[in-house]
């Protein structure tokens, strides 16, 4: 079922890519909730593949934390006796990144919820998760840089905003964009 899902997602995302550009939102670069005002209303798939977050200033000492060593682990898979989102590096960067409490509350796994294996992609760690028995329509993607130092967070929740996703970045009001967070 879940490979079905994903296999539906991207069918989903190459349509959506393939759109004529009438069919894509209008960019209001004066309203932080445009879709993609700082881009120009690009893909999340173009943002992972050509724009770097600058790191955010999250306080933490990443004291060598090497990110890339969870590719290929789940989130309950432990690096030196330290799961993925307990790591201090992590929980900084995620939560500078994030201001909404009930958002960071699923991003960060307090509501449990089927994930994907932690990947490497453009040189950032991606995590993927969502809502058990409702990953279409509510679900998350984490990008975050091997550091640990900044995060970029997609959050879709089709029941508050159909068809579209929030981005969030420190520093950086929440971004309103089309399509789903799988990359």
């Amino acid at each position: 079922m879940r490979t079905l899902v994903i296999l539906l997602a991207g069918f989903v995302a190459v349509a959506c890519d393939n759109a004529a550009p009438a069919d894509q939102p209008k960019v209001d670069a004066t309203d932080p909730s445009s879709v993609d005002a700082a881009a120009g209303g690009t893909t999340p798939e173009a943002d992972v593949e050509t724009a770097a977050p600058e790191p955010a200033d999250t306080g933490a000492d990443t004291g060598g934390i090497d990110l890339a060593a969870y590719a290929g682990k789940y989130p309950f898979d432990k690096v030196n006796d330290v799961a993925f989102f307990d790591q201090p590096v992590v929980k900084s960067a995620i939560a500078a990144a994030i201001p909404d409490k009930a958002v960071l509350g699923w991003v960060m796994g307090e509501h449990g919820g089927p994930s994907a294996p932690f990947e490497m992609k453009n040189g950032k760690v991606v995590a993927w998760a969502c809502e058990q028995h409702n990953c279409g329509d509510h679900q998350w993607t984490v990008l975050i840089d091997p550091a640990g130092t900044a995060a970029v967070v997609c959050y879709q929740d089709a029941a508050a905003l159909p068809g579209k996703t929030r981005w969030y970045r420190a520093g950086a009001a929440p971004e309103t964009r089309e399509g789903t967070c799988q990359l």
